[in-house]
């Protein structure tokens, strides 16, 4: 398997990169209103892209607060699912979690992929809940 490279974003034309995988995974295939994924927290966030041979294929964003962090818009663009990227992707945000001393790491997993969440520690928080019509969890990972 070939291997991904992520990065943390640092220009205007990057973001504009990860927002683009964002609408082609969340807005074009998932029928999530535009209003709900480009929710105004992206200048409050910190964004990674993942690369396969210096092309775009995925990305994710991760906010901050005291103790814990949030990993959010988490996406593997469709024709390179299932061959390990997402996995090198989530561990990268979680390594670089860690680094940031935080003491906890939470996310809202769509419930369909909560099995993958669990393959890295994450543990269900509270009952199913819905947004942009689409069942999610809250899940946690505690940082020793």
């Amino acid at each position: 398997m070939a291997d991904i490279k992520t990065k943390l974003v640092k220009s205007k034309e990057e973001l504009e990169e990860a927002i683009n995988i964002r609408k082609i995974v969340f807005i074009k295939e998932q029928k999530v209103p535009l209003d709900i994924e480009i929710d105004g927290l992206d200048s409050e966030s910190e964004h990674f892209l993942a690369y396969l041979d210096d092309k775009p294929i995925g990305c994710g964003r991760v906010r901050t607060n005291n103790n814990y962090a949030k990993l959010e818009r988490i996406a593997i663009l469709k024709e390179f699912r299932g061959k390990g990227f997402g996995k090198e992707l989530t561990n990268f945000l979680i390594d670089y979690c860690k680094k940031k001393n935080v003491k906890r790491i939470i996310l809202h997993s769509q419930s369909h992929v909560v099995d993958f969440y669990k393959k890295f520690g994450f543990k269900i928080a509270g009952r199913p809940f819905f947004e942009a019509n689409i069942e999610h969890l809250e899940m946690y990972l505690n940082i020793d």
